[in-house]
């Protein structure tokens, strides 16, 4: 990843995003990109960036309550990130003006859909006389609710974004609080795995 820009606009969030009074199903995809040029050794301290730790956006129904989903899931991301930050050896600043790192996360609610058509695993030219039929007709359509919870981090010093890490998966509304946020405890802490080595 090139340099990205330091606040990432909406548009480009809503690409990805993660959890509401639902859980992530066991199939939880992680990936990050990082900024090449940028030196990541000797990065000792961090803190939540100064116009917010985070945001939540919903595009599912006109009811959506994105200021709950971030009431209940706030404490927990922000307690999570925290954690996997202290053991990557990354301290929270504990004034302002001090850390060499912002932190912030992103998580989007919305819908996604699977499809499947006919003929689209046949060769382009299948040799085992298989009867013609129309290709392209579809077979299976699945749709589901998609989240994804995006974290971002800002160098203090350059104002670039110099890394992002993102989870996402297929939502699961019948499960307990409890498993809810071992999950999401879960999906930061795998995303922080990719985070470079500082030492």
């Amino acid at each position: 990843m090139d340099r990205l820009s330091s606040r990432v606009p909406l548009m480009l969030v809503i690409a990805a995003m993660l959890a509401a009074p639902i859980a992530l199903s066991a199939g939880v995809k992680v990936r990050s990109e990082y900024d090449k040029s940028f030196d990541f050794r000797g990065l000792t301290t961090w803190a939540w960036h100064p116009e917010g730790a985070g945001d939540v956006r919903m595009a599912v129904t006109a009811d959506d309550n994105p200021a709950a989903v971030k009431e209940r899931f706030e404490p927990v991301i922000v307690d999570a990130v925290q954690k996997e930050m202290a053991g990557r050896g990354l301290t929270i600043a504990d004034a302002p003006g001090t850390p060499q790192l912002y932190v912030n996360y992103y998580v989007l609610i919305s819908t996604n859909q699977s499809r499947q058509t006919m003929g689209q695993f046949l060769p382009t030219v299948p040799e085992w006389g298989i009867p013609p039929f129309s290709y392209g007709a579809t077979q299976s359509l699945k749709v589901f609710e998609e989240g994804s919870l995006v974290l971002d981090v800002t160098s203090v010093k350059t104002r670039q974004l110099i890394w992002r890490g993102m989870a996402v998966a297929e939502l699961q509304r019948k499960s307990a609080p409890e498993d809810r946020d071992i999950r999401l405890r879960s999906a930061i802490a795998d995303v922080l795995k990719k985070f470079p080595k500082t030492s």
